[in-house]
């Protein structure tokens, strides 16, 4: 059966799963763990998600984010995970994937399911063999919703608002549901919600993807964006004496300007929500590979 194209708009609410390939271990203490919420606070940042949940299991994990302007799940994913991968290769002295190639992700029916979801979420460590309570388990973001712990970058503000903002209302809704095991309904395979819903929703994506040339024109950020590029780019420059249109119109780059062009190349990576292909295409690389060359280059 052909792979489902993954839906991927502004505005929604998702639900995404991950899982190790073969059950390997992917959090094996609070080290890793944290690690993992660094990349996802970075680049939920750099992406403009808003974050409502998490729960990080032994050999999966399940992330409630919402997008707000931007289509750009699947970027956030591919370097969210491959982030975690290459740290936990080289802390753990291992080779290849970590988790299964695709990751799951539900586009949820906000009105109905962002509650039920976030309960279903917080449950996770009581449906373990060895069960765990939830409001201790470290994994979980659950401690910060009781504690009444907002992050910068993980948003409470919206579920516990349907208590009153009162962490205790919310903890007697998690105990409620703990004699719960059911799943959320899914329809279609790729929707938390029910037919209507998911119909409904599908039209959105058509409507979508017939003016997707009208949005990427109006891309609200693509401006913002490549100024930023440029900011980077002026910075790198001025460290290593060059000027700035040197470095991005250099077709074949050697010694110090070669050194500047990867650097430049490197840190729009890390700070710029740009896929390889963009970056490519602000430096005039013509493929990917080219840019990712750059990327594997050595800078001494």
């Amino acid at each position: 059966m052909a792979r489902m194209h993954r839906i991927d708009l502004p505005f929604c609410l998702y639900h995404v799963i991950s899982r190790t390939n073969s059950g390997e271990i992917a959090f094996t203490g609070k080290r890793e763990m944290d690690k993992f919420l660094g990349y996802l606070e970075k680049y939920s940042k750099i992406f403009n998600f808003r974050i409502h949940a998490w729960c990080l299991m032994p050999n999966h994990f399940h992330l409630l984010l919402e997008s707000t302007d931007q289509a750009r799940l699947s970027e956030l994913m591919r370097r969210l995970l491959t982030a975690y991968t290459i740290f936990c290769n080289r802390r753990r002295g291992r080779h290849g994937h970590l988790f299964q190639g695709r990751f799951k992700s539900f586009v949820v029916d906000k009105s109905e399911y962002l509650l039920e979801l976030s309960r279903y979420i917080h449950l996770n460590p009581a449906r373990m063999k060895k069960q765990v309570d939830p409001e201790i388990y470290y994994g979980s973001s659950l401690r910060f919703y009781l504690k009444n712990q907002e992050l910068p970058w993980l948003y409470t503000k919206e579920i516990l608002s349907f208590f009153g903002g009162k962490p205790k209302k919310y903890k007697e809704f998690i105990q409620e549901g703990s004699d719960v095991v059911e799943s959320p309904e899914i329809s279609m395979r790729r929707f938390v919600g029910d037919m209507e819903f998911s119909k409904r929703f599908l039209k959105r994506v058509k409507k979508y993807e017939y003016n997707r040339k009208k949005y990427k024109e109006k891309e609200p950020d693509l401006e913002r964006e490549t100024q930023q590029a440029w900011a980077i780019v002026r910075d790198v420059a001025r460290s290593f004496g060059l000027e700035p249109t040197q470095i991005k119109n250099a077709l074949r780059a050697r010694g110090r300007l070669s050194k500047a062009r990867r650097l430049c190349i490197i840190r729009m990576r890390d700070n710029l929500p740009w896929t390889y292909k963009q970056i490519g295409r602000f430096f005039n690389i013509k493929t990917v590979n080219g840019v990712q060359k750059c990327l594997r280059a050595k800078l001494q």
